[in-house]
């Protein structure tokens, strides 16, 4: 029998005191001790390498089929990340330490695994795929205003404004995250038209540690009728292809933040090459036309600058057609600059003007959010 105004001995006559340090034990206080224990256990298990494996194959909408299929999928999801162990365990920690980054992870799970799959650049190991995928974000989080961050990759779409084509009607110009399961590139700058439906695409990411711009896709419209569909933008546009438009916008994009380094995938390098998947674009001759230079890498290491024509390089009866195009360009850039510099409201600010009951949507908010010059 215990004595009194002493605590119960444990298992072998071993109190709780006897996990604990020294002065962390006070008599008939044993009961909150052993709770603190456990919460820095449970904790540390949290924290822990498994752990942050085992909670990345929650939620996983990007793998779909019946459960034996998604069972294979997740297996070789796990064999490919112990492949990789402290490389992939250090990519859930960052993913995990920002809140941004966890929302933008339930919206598009594939985040997890991009760089275990084909990506950017054919040539690229795994671990260049990881460190490519980790420097871009790492510069979103850093340099995007926090708003235009949080429309293109918590909801998925940023508008910029408007540009008035030459028939009258509305191009506008959007921000948005990868498509799909995508291998291009995480930042997607679109030409729309007045609905906000993609008409021209470029794919692009951002190194950071040696600044530079990789462009992994430039894309337009497919199917029968798309021949014509360029042939008519292109009219829109003053004569300016739109393709040179996005190329453009690239730059304005790299000339804000003081980049000079610019690489566009070639067709053999392309992550799609060697999937069987026709490839729409031909790289290499635009490129090339661009003044671009094949490296051993598969990259066309790009002018640091646009090289433009002069008005006086022009025959003289098209330089009226000539000064529309450059100030249809220049709009254009300046509509993506200045979303680059304005601070846009945090996400739940403009949920608040909303109010409960305005029946709020991501699109209505894309022309409420936009930046116009």
């Amino acid at each position: 029998m215990n004595k009194p105004n002493h605590p119960p001995a444990g298992v072998l006559g071993i109190g709780i005191e006897a996990l604990l340090a020294p002065v962390a034990y006070v008599p008939g206080a044993d009961r909150p001790a052993a709770a603190n224990l456990h919460t820095g256990l449970v904790e540390a298990i949290r924290d822990s390498m498994p752990a942050r494996l085992l909670a990345s194959l929650r939620d996983r909408g990007d793998w779909s089929g019946p459960w034996y299929r998604r069972s294979v999928t997740a297996l070789k999801y796990l064999a490919r990340s112990i492949c990789m162990p402290l490389q992939h365990d250090r990519f859930l920690s960052f993913l995990d330490a920002n809140p941004l980054m966890r929302t933008y992870r339930q919206r598009d799970p594939r985040l997890l695994e991009r760089h275990m799959h084909r990506y950017v650049n054919a040539h690229w190991g795994r671990r260049q795929r990881l460190q490519q995928l980790q420097q871009h974000y790492r510069f979103a989080l850093t340099h995007l205003p926090s708003g235009l961050f949080e429309l293109v990759y918590v909801l998925g779409h940023a508008s910029l404004g408007s540009l008035t084509a030459k028939d009258g009607s509305l191009l506008t110009l959007c921000l948005r995250p990868p498509i799909f399961k995508g291998c291009e590139g995480e930042l997607c700058l679109q030409l729309c038209d007045v609905n906000e439906d993609p008409l021209y695409s470029v794919v692009f990411s951002v190194s950071d540690e040696t600044p530079a711009i990789v462009i992994g896709c430039l894309q337009g419209p497919r199917g029968e009728h798309a021949k014509e569909l360029v042939r008519e933008l292109t009219r829109n546009l003053h004569g300016m292809r739109p393709k040179q438009l996005m190329l453009s916008l690239v730059y304005a994009f790299a000339r804000h933040y003081g980049i000079r380094r610019l690489l566009a995938i070639s067709n053999e390098a392309h992550p799609l090459r060697r999937s069987g998947r026709p490839l729409y674009s031909d790289y290499d001759a635009f490129w090339t036309e661009q003044h671009g230079e094949l490296t051993a890498e598969g990259w066309f290491a790009l002018p640091p600058s646009q090289i433009h024509k002069s008005e006086a390089e022009v025959a003289s009866h098209h330089r009226s057609a000539f000064r529309r195009r450059e100030a249809l360009r220049q709009q254009a850039e300046r509509l993506l600059a200045n979303a680059l510099e304005q601070p846009v409201p945090p996400l739940p600010e403009l949920l608040a003007q909303a109010g409960p009951d305005t029946g709020w949507t991501p699109r209505k908010r894309r022309a409420e959010t936009s930046w116009v010059s």
